[in-house]
């Protein structure tokens, strides 16, 4: 999910089961049936305490062999970041300022023009 603030921020989060490249987009992966529009709805909320309303595609990408990743715009609804077990932190950040991610989060932000 690329989740912007009204200053064009965008939130990232220190996810506890990376050691080596904890911060990341907040996302996942789809449960079988489910669309990428709910997995990631569902997956924004588990990690982070926010409703959010999926809005469009920005961009895709295969990694690997058998891995598509997809990268939506989103918006917060509702809520406010709580820590949970899988993430303890975030933040909002500008595209300058992003911490090292991990490789395929960082294609897809360049392919939609945020990086």
């Amino acid at each position: 999910a690329l989740i912007r603030d009204g200053d064009g921020r965008i939130l990232v989060l220190e996810h506890t089961y990376r050691r080596e490249l904890p911060w990341g987009l907040p996302g996942g992966w789809l449960k079988h049936a489910e669309s990428p529009e709910a997995g990631l709805t569902r997956e924004v909320f588990e990690e982070t305490g926010l409703k959010v309303a999926v809005e469009a595609l920005l961009a895709a990408d295969f990694w690997g062999n058998n891995q598509l990743d997809l990268l939506y715009r989103c918006r917060v609804l509702s809520g406010s970041y709580t820590p949970n077990e899988e993430t303890c932190s975030a933040r909002w950040l500008s595209p300058q300022e992003m911490p090292q991610l991990l490789p395929n989060q960082r294609t897809l932000l360049r392919k939609a023009g945020v990086l």
